[in-house]
């Protein structure tokens, strides 16, 4: 399941915007935060007269601590198939079926499940959100259900991923599990990951909208994990590292001939340098050059990504025409390389007032209803790589001495590596 697109594309969005417009730079903080006697973080938000009422709870678990890959994302599955006798007939008939809707997804650092439900039906909806989350049924029966349905979504992903590749693979390698692992998956196994990471001092929830909060308080206060209480092991970030020499793949990626992947790896950055890479990423995060005479697109991508104290930078080339050869292969690298001049070619200084109005302007959206405050606050709980309010500090302090220190210090060396994936001829034209 997915969460609906974040805020980074918003954000990106709103950049273009060329009306001025004011907005309250530092809106008082709305949310609430309250620790609970069993260790249950909350954060809410009393929304009067708001006619529903949105519920997050987050795990801080993910792809990143699974012993097995796809774990977490069976596992958050399987907690929309119900438990405490709840179905999952019960969520759609608590949810969806009143107007509202359930939504969930499995990222590298976090597992997050959502209801939306009109006010009047809170009640109902909340014990079903408990249950399910803390008495979740993992009965054979309903691992090998949702089993297959995971095995299916790989069916219809990896269709979709594969023409990507070396992005995901290199940057995201977490992401690729397999049937192979999925179906090596026993419900003692999941019952075990269940049980060491749901717990109730593992856990926020975050609730916006009209309703009682030391009713609320009351409940979250009773629950926990249904196979029982167990001590959260302290988490350790694993990071990766890219291969430091080239890398010549042959893989399925038609409709692509090929692609390239120039990338690099840093440790230390400041925050100002990381700043400066995050807007690379995102002013060009896709960009095409076309050449209209011969009716020809280029495709280059910019990526970044930071994993604790471990940057990873790349730009990559989607190649669909012209066959693969080592005099093509070679004048992408040079054209890859090219490209880094492009950023030097930033208005810093605009670019960094829009992106500081825009995310301004988003957070003071986020008042609008309660989806949309509970959905800010997530995003800011779940992804450390996105732009938000909390970057305000250091996105205001670069300036053009600091694009150009980025440029010339970090890439205007060789690239840690190259990574080359040619077409196999197995995908048929």
């Amino acid at each position: 399941m997915r969460l609906k697109q974040n805020i980074l594309w918003l954000v990106m969005a709103l950049v273009m915007l060329p009306a001025p417009y004011s907005v309250e730079a530092k809106p008082p903080e709305t949310f609430k935060k309250t620790v609970l006697a069993n260790g249950l973080t909350l954060m809410y938000k009393v929304m009067k007269n708001e006619p529903m009422i949105s519920m997050y709870a987050v795990i801080p678990v993910g792809m990143n601590l699974e012993k097995q890959k796809g774990m977490a994302h069976l596992l958050e599955h399987l907690v929309f198939r119900g438990g405490s006798g709840y179905t999952f007939n019960d969520i759609l008939e608590a949810t969806s079926r009143q107007g509202g809707q359930f939504n969930g997804f499995t990222s590298f650092y976090t597992t997050v499940f959502n209801f939306v439900v009109p006010k009047d039906k809170f009640d109902n909806a909340f014990g079903i959100f408990n249950g399910s989350i803390w008495q979740t049924n993992l009965s054979e029966i309903n691992v090998a259900l949702e089993r297959k349905i995971v095995m299916h979504e790989l069916d219809m992903d990896y269709g979709m991923r594969i023409p990507y590749y070396p992005i995901f693979h290199y940057f995201y390698a977490e992401n690729f599990y397999s049937k192979d692992t999925v179906d090596a998956m026993t419900a003692q196994g999941i019952k075990d990951f269940y049980q060491t990471y749901y717990q109730p001092s593992n856990v926020t929830y975050v609730i916006a909208g009209d309703f009682d909060p030391k009713a609320v308080i009351a409940q979250l206060e009773t629950v926990q994990n249904g196979y029982g209480k167990k001590e959260v092991p302290k988490s350790v970030l694993n990071e990766f590292a890219l291969p430091q020499r080239d890398v010549v793949e042959e893989r399925n990626i038609y409709p692509f001939s090929y692609q390239v992947l120039l990338a690099y790896q840093f440790s230390g950055l400041s925050p100002e340098d990381r700043m400066v890479l995050k807007i690379f990423s995102y002013l060009y995060g896709q960009d095409y050059k076309v050449d209209y005479q011969r009716n020809e697109t280029k495709t280059y991508n910019v990526v970044d990504r930071t994993l604790g104290n471990t940057d990873y930078f790349g730009i990559y080339y989607l190649e669909r025409k012209e066959p693969y050869s080592d005099a093509a292969i070679n004048e992408v690298k040079v054209n890859l390389l090219k490209y880094i001049r492009q950023f030097k070619k930033i208005d810093l200084k605009k670019v960094r007032k829009d992106f500081v109005r825009s995310v301004e302007l988003e957070r003071a959206s986020s008042n609008q209803s309660a989806v949309d405050a509970v959905d800010y606050e997530v995003q800011r709980l779940t992804d450390p790589d996105n732009i938000t309010v909390d970057s305000l500090e250091v996105l205001k302090k670069i300036d053009n001495r600091d694009l150009e220190r980025v440029i010339d210090r970090y890439l205007s060396g060789p690239p840690t590596t190259w990574i080359v994936v040619k077409d196999n001829g197995a995908g048929g034209k």
